[in-house]
């Protein structure tokens, strides 16, 4: 099942070479028995494993996995709206090949018990090491799944202040040779996409509307340590646009213009903020920088909207 595969192996890996033999044995008994989807089998190697006073990090990182993959489940629904299912469906058709009809896995059902549990155990886990980067991100992530809005933004926002005063060397991600602000803007600027697919910028409803606001806080935090993050000043702009800001917008945007004057996704932003303040001069400048500047599917896009100043402006 596809959620299942989403739940349970995102973002942790194997033992190193240096870790307890025994540990190894435990370890690669439960990721076994999760793979094979046998719970009776992961408890045991848990059980076991318990046993040892175990103090290894993939102790809890796999009791955290044996409880987010309890925490969530789906079942089969036959049902005539699609949005009730996740991932791929099967569909069907009535006698006259009118679309009738969708089978696949209900959207999942959260078991608070069991997240509370899969929390408890990841918490325990960087308290023994703060700076296991792979722990921090499983643990937003699932915040995440279970939608904890409030707990992902706070857990978000406390990683940026313990990795922004703390030398990257001491945090550890299994696999990677190095863990530097290059990555972690890029892993920061993940989970804020997640919220923004969370959101209808159109709508801008109560919860549209604080979800939004999370995200801006994140995007301050990331500023108050890297303040020409042009990802950060790009989504600040985002926000004042959504919430009818344009000036305070178009101050985002030019900051961020400043730090790449060829990025065409902020040109372009900056093109339409002039557009909405009526600076058609502006606008018309701005167009022509992504003209110069941009890829074929942008200069494009510039070009037709260039076209378009000309006829009704006359620019």
């Amino acid at each position: 099942m596809r959620i299942m595969m989403k739940k349970t192996l995102f973002l942790f890996f194997v033992l190193g070479l240096g870790a307890d033999l025994w540990a190894q044995n435990y370890h690669q008994q439960f990721s076994q028995a999760l793979s094979d989807g046998d719970t009776n089998a992961q408890r045991s190697a848990l059980a076991a494993w318990s046993q040892s006073m175990p103090t290894e990090a993939d102790y809890y990182i796999d009791q955290f996995n044996f409880y987010v993959n309890k925490s969530l489940f789906s079942t089969m629904l036959l049902t005539t709206n699609a949005e009730e299912l996740e991932g791929g469906t099967f569909s069907f058709t009535d006698s006259t090949g009118d679309l009738s009809g969708y089978l696949g896995m209900s959207t999942p059902t959260i078991v608070p018990l069991m997240a509370d549990s899969a929390l408890m155990w990841i918490e325990r886990g960087l308290e023994k090491y703060p700076y296991r980067m792979d722990m921090w991100m499983g643990r937003i992530h699932f915040l995440g799944m279970v939608y904890r809005w409030d707990d992902f933004e706070h857990t978000l926002e406390e990683l940026i202040d313990r990795f922004a005063t703390t030398k990257n060397k001491l945090w550890e991600y299994p696999g990677m040779v190095r863990f530097d602000k290059e990555i972690f803007s890029e892993a920061v600027l993940e989970y804020q996409q997640t919220m923004v697919e969370e959101t209808n910028l159109s709508a801008m409803e109560h919860n549209d509307s604080l979800m939004l606001r999370r995200m801006a806080n994140i995007a301050q935090r990331m500023l108050k340590y890297y303040p020409k993050d042009i990802y950060q000043l790009n989504i600040m702009a985002v926000y004042h646009n959504a919430l009818g800001q344009t000036e305070e917008c178009l101050r985002y945007l030019l900051k961020a213009e400043k730090q790449d004057r060829h990025d065409c996704t902020v040109l372009s932003n900056i093109a339409n903020t002039y557009h909405k303040l009526g600076n058609y001069k502006q606008e018309y400048k701005y167009l022509k920088k992504m003209v110069k500047y941009g890829d074929e599917d942008e200069q494009e896009y510039a070009r037709h909207f260039l076209k378009e100043l000309e006829a009704e402006h006359g620019l």
